[in-house]
């Protein structure tokens, strides 16, 4: 069976088995909601039905690893508290 790749849900998405970039502790991707954006990104109405927009986040084996232990808003928290910059190919992990 043929997973349906239009559905995506927040949580740990798929290890893409190599840096992001090189150089980069990035090898996971994070399903995330687009907070910085709020809920007009997220929720986007089309003609004749709906879209919803989520976020990719590149993020560490460690970060995942948190996020597998203590949940999906600890993990977010420590981006916050961080001052993560999703951005930042070279970024260390917060955790």
């Amino acid at each position: 069976m043929v997973p349906d790749l239009r559905v995506l849900v927040v949580g740990p998405g798929p290890r893409i088995g190599e840096p992001w970039t090189p150089g980069s502790a990035c090898d996971h991707l994070l399903v995330s909601l687009p907070y910085a954006h709020g809920p007009e990104l997220e929720h986007c109405p089309l003609p004749g039905g709906h879209a919803r927009v989520l976020w990719t986040l590149p993020v560490t084996s460690a970060e995942i690893e948190f996020r597998r232990r203590h949940g999906h808003e600890a993990l977010e928290r420590l981006f916050d508290e961080a001052g993560m910059v999703p951005t930042d190919p070279y970024r260390a992990s917060v955790v």
